[in-house]
């Protein structure tokens, strides 16, 4: 059994990133139920973040462009025989790691893929990533790690696809990034009367980072050609990002500016109050996206959701029973001017979310981790 973890990872909250947010859920699920330890870059407010958190953090001092060496020296200096499965959680850990453990040790160790990155890496590594070594340490923690992580079925398939070796593809395991239930549930808050919207109104919601590729210019043509003809919708956005500009003039342009709001990056908790007010969530991103756990969010807090059949998110998304999966802004136009989404029941919502749940896909990390140790442990006594 595995009961003492260390969880490697350079990405970590405050630092704002997808294998970021699955470290710290993993580190806070698994700490509930064994021991962990998360190894990880030194940034202002981790050390106040992890105050309260069932799992102990140790903090890297690193020097940029050579960080990688700080933490594979920090690495040499643990004891790496108390702990039963080490975590790579992202490919800065698997670097670091690839450069200071052993093959017995990473042997021991699980890497997860978050997105496209690695295949980068691997397949068309940079001048910098060749110099420093990165794409053979990585191809040698993914050869020597027991097993690998996907965070989809399409990231599975991604990531095996560009490998092309079958012993790679047959230690790759899914665990989803799953939802937080205790942060994401329906609330009572009422956004409606504290942004003057109309009662006989639907709110829209779209929440991510603002970066064209998200699909907002898609959704700003379906939105103007909806008010165009008739269709009473107020559209709120939250999030920041490099497009706002961008599309906040476009907005303007479009005349759309009345029945737009835009509320910046929004903590878990107000955006949960967000996320339970609106009538819908929607986000066309044209992203190959790895999965699609924003759509999960809205959904645990009770509202159905749209998304573009693309990646991971056809994972994240049952069409007709937690919100809709659509080609293209036609579509999407159909959904909202014929109000689909009124359909859909809110227990139906919230059953998906559950199945989702951390709880759930930890207890499928467990799993896989325990089958790590097991196999360990034989091999140790053959040895």
């Amino acid at each position: 059994m595995a009961d003492k973890v260390l969880l490697i990872t350079e990405e970590f909250p405050p630092c704002v990133g997808g294998a970021g947010s699955v470290a710290f859920q993993n580190a806070r699920e698994l700490g509930r139920r064994i021991e962990v330890s998360v190894l990880t870059r030194r940034r202002k407010g981790t050390r106040e973040l992890a105050i309260g958190e069932p799992f102990s953090v140790r903090l890297v001092q690193t020097v940029p462009k050579v960080w990688a060496f700080p933490f594979a020296l920090k690495l040499r200096q643990l004891d790496l025989s108390l702990y039963d499965i080490i975590i790579l959680n992202d490919i800065g850990a698997a670097y670091a790691a690839a450069l200071a453990l052993t093959d017995e040790e990473l042997e021991r160790s699980v890497v997860y893929t978050h997105g496209a990155e690695s295949e980068q890496i691997l397949s068309s590594p940079t001048l910098r990533h060749r110099l420093s070594g990165i794409s053979f340490l990585y191809w040698r923690a993914i050869q020597k790690c027991n097993c690998i992580i996907a965070v989809s079925e399409f990231r599975k398939g991604q990531f095996v696809d560009t490998v092309g070796v079958d012993s790679i593809g047959q230690k790759t395991s899914v665990v989803y990034s799953g939802v937080d239930r205790s942060t994401f549930y329906p609330d009572s808050a009422n956004i409606r009367g504290r942004h003057d919207i109309a009662g006989h109104t639907d709110i829209l919601l779209s929440a991510s980072r603002l970066v064209e590729r998200k699909g907002y210019a898609d959704m700003l043509e379906v939105f103007t050609e909806l008010h165009r003809a008739g269709h009473s919708f107020h559209w709120i956005v939250a999030g920041d990002g490099p497009y706002r500009n961008t599309l906040l003039r476009n907005v303007e342009q479009a005349g759309m500016s009345p029945w737009v709001t835009w509320v910046g990056e929004l903590s878990k908790d107000v955006l949960r109050t967000y996320y339970s007010s609106v009538d819908l969530f929607w986000l066309l991103s044209e992203f190959q996206e790895a999965f699609g756990l924003v759509y999960l969010e809205a959904n645990a807090c009770g509202t159905p959701v749209i998304g573009r059949e693309l990646g991971g998110v056809s994972e994240a998304i049952d069409d007709g029973v937690n919100g809709f999966l659509v080609a293209n802004h036609t579509d999407c136009k159909k959904i909202l001017a014929e109000r689909y989404y009124r359909k859909i029941k809110r227990k139906d919502i919230l059953d998906w979310a559950n199945t989702l749940d951390v709880e759930a896909t930890v207890h499928r990390l467990r799993t896989v981790m325990n089958e790590v140790a097991t196999s360990t442990e034989f091999s140790e006594k053959d040895i």
